[in-house]
């Protein structure tokens, strides 16, 4: 027994030293020393459970919060709001890091209509960052005012890291009464980034915050620029003058290192057109170079203009593509603004990862593919699964006598029994005359596909 105390003696001596040594290094400042916190710790206090709690905040003017906000807007329309704010890192030797926010809506009295939790990986020094959040709430409710606090957060002064994704060239059209914004997102770093969110906030011609919107960005590959679109909502009888647009690496993000990954999808033959009536149309030919399955292989599609203004960006998941398969993709004809004319067109496929499928090879073969008017095409799908398949996507590319694509479509059908077929009209949109092009067609499954008798 005395001997297990002097060990126990002993061992707390040791640690007395080490935790000792430890305050000395944090005092000299260690590079490697854990970020600090927004904000200290402070003493838990213990009331009685009879008694409300009423905190009293006290100002902390030794250690101020380092996120200042700068600027702060609400907008209502019936039973949706919108909550718009620019937040300034006040630090320029720091990156805040894991920063929390919590965003309120209050009404006239100072309840709480609505409360949602946020947060972004990175505030680097002295930037600025917008943030926008959309509540829905119940009919009748009215809001007054709304909060943004800064509830968590971490002082980074060792981390040698600069912002990755900048927006350029960003454009407001109007819909309607709101707005599609769009831009260049640019990456620097040498790492594909998923899940980006971005955060759009729109402006008067006095510099009045009139909108916003966000929308997420699934993968912005690496050292390259993609178009983005972003629907903004604006307050009505506002004209939107300017958007500024903030890209979040948020806690949902990824980076994905370069490598031989990138050629798991060789682009075989691709073009995009705009016809007669503004309208953005094409595809491409695409193939598996693997031997395995590849699910969520993600397309992004740019138009751009002769002054690098984005008229038109979307982007579309490719659920599946079987071993060493070659597929055919097209987009649905959309049709650009008016005020941009369409020069440039981008595409950049962005292969999926290996994964597995419920079908084990492609079970549906398109044919008897031709026009029936000026604008569609009828295709004729087959079901060779002795299954029935609730819903297939079929992709059609028009090409010229060059054999150059200028033109396509994309229709959804509805049931496809065991063994039969199936006529699906796909609408399409082309550059040329009609009596001088192939069609091609193509079908395959969707992601959320279900199987019946």
């Amino acid at each position: 027994m005395r001997k297990h105390a002097t060990s126990c003696l002993i061992v707390m001596l040791l640690l007395a030293l080490l935790l000792s040594a430890c305050t000395e290094v944090s005092r000299s400042g260690d590079p490697t020393a854990t970020p600090e916190s927004f904000f200290p710790a402070t003493a838990e206090v213990t009331q009685s459970p009879l008694l409300p709690i009423n905190p009293t905040p006290t100002p902390d003017l030794v250690n101020p919060n380092p996120v200042r906000i700068t600027e702060l807007e609400y907008l209502q329309e019936d039973t949706q709001v919108l909550i718009m704010a620019k937040l300034f890192n006040t630090l320029d030797d720091a990156i805040l890091r894991d920063v929390q926010l919590e965003v309120l809506a209050l009404d006239e009295t100072g309840n709480r209509l609505a409360q949602q939790r946020t947060s972004f990986r990175y505030l680097f020094p002295n930037e600025t960052t917008s943030l926008v959040q959309e509540f829905e709430l119940n009919s009748g409710l009215v809001i007054t005012g709304v909060e943004v606090r800064v509830v968590d957060g971490l002082i980074d002064r060792t981390l040698k890291y600069k912002q990755p994704l900048t927006v350029q060239n960003t454009s407001a059209f109007r819909i309607g009464n709101d707005y599609t914004v769009t831009g260049w997102l640019n990456n620097a770093d040498p790492y594909t980034y998923t899940q980006v969110l971005l955060n759009a906030v729109a402006y008067n011609a006095s510099g009045q915050i009139v909108g916003g919107g966000q929308s997420l960005f699934d993968f912005v590959p690496e050292e390259d620029q993609v178009g983005f679109s972003v629907l903004v909502n604006s307050r009505q009888g506002e004209v939107v003058d300017h958007v500024d647009v903030s890209p979040w690496i948020t806690s949902y993000s990824a980076s994905l290192e370069g490598g031989n990954w990138w050629n798991s999808v060789k682009t075989d033959d691709w073009n995009f057109a705009i016809d007669q009536y503004n309208q953005i149309t094409g595809g491409a030919v695409l193939k598996n170079e693997t031997d395995q399955v590849l699910t969520e292989t993600f397309a992004i599609l740019t138009v751009s203009d002769e002054n690098n203004q984005v008229c038109f960006a979307s982007n579309a998941y490719y659920d599946v593509i079987w071993p060493q398969e070659t597929v055919v993709y097209a987009v649905a004809p959309n049709r650009l603004p008016d005020s941009c004319q369409g020069k440039k067109v981008d595409l950049v496929v962005v292969p999926g990862e290996f994964g597995q499928f419920p079908a084990e090879f492609n079970p549906l073969l398109a044919s008897q593919a031709a026009f029936t008017d000026q604008d569609t095409v009828n295709v004729s799908v087959v079901n060779n699964l002795n299954a029935s398949i609730s819903h297939a996507r079929v992709y059609v590319i028009l090409r010229n006598s060059a054999d150059q694509i200028v033109g396509g479509g994309y229709q959804l059908t509805e049931l496809i029994r065991s063994g039969s077929s199936i006529s699906v009209t796909v609408p399409v949109a082309y550059l040329g005359d009609q009596e001088e092009l192939s069609v091609t067609a193509f079908a395959t499954l969707p992601a959320d596909v279900e199987f019946g008798q």
